[in-house]
């Protein structure tokens, strides 16, 4: 600090004290919300952070007042979204939010309990991420070992040989 520009009208000390200070503040609000929405009394740590009590409760009052949301979700606007077996996304009760075209009626109790699907004409198998199935059988997918359209494809349950 020393070495840095005195004739500015702030000294290097002046600096490095407030950039301490800012990474503090901002660590004890990480601190805050990686704790969990849960909360009720300060957040440990800003002590080691070298915050006073009055600021930290300050960070926790204003933390807390907008729900201790992560600065993922401040920046996205939602927590991270759950989905169902059929990929279709869930609101918080953990309802259908968007069912993508699928519709609630669509279960088959033929359909395959697994994610391996034959070709019916050379035997070629592939394994298909689960609830990928729509998108990976797109129009124009053919076995890549015959060329048998899509349709020759069979699901095989768990076990099957």
């Amino acid at each position: 600090t020393e070495s840095y520009r005195d004739d500015v009208g702030v000294s290097g000390e002046e600096i490095l004290e407030k950039s301490q200070q800012a990474m503090g503040e901002a660590a004890y609000r990480a601190a805050i919300t990686a704790a969990g929405k849960k909360q009720s009394k300060l957040t440990p740590g800003w002590e080691v952070l070298g915050l006073d009590k009055e600021t930290a409760t300050q960070i926790f009052d204003e933390e807390k007042e907008s729900g201790f949301i992560s600065s993922k979700e401040a920046k996205y606007g939602r927590t991270s979204a759950k989905y169902d077996e059929k990929g279709r996304r869930l609101d918080k009760e953990g309802k259908v939010e968007d069912d993508n075209g699928v519709g609630e009626d669509d279960d088959t109790d033929d359909a395959p309990t697994s994610n391996v699907y034959e070709c019916g004409e050379c035997g070629y198998t592939i394994f298909v991420a689960e609830g990928r199935t729509h998108k990976f059988f797109g129009a124009g997918f053919k076995c890549p070992e015959c060329g048998a359209e899509k349709d020759q494809f069979v699901g095989r349950n768990a076990g099957e040989d």
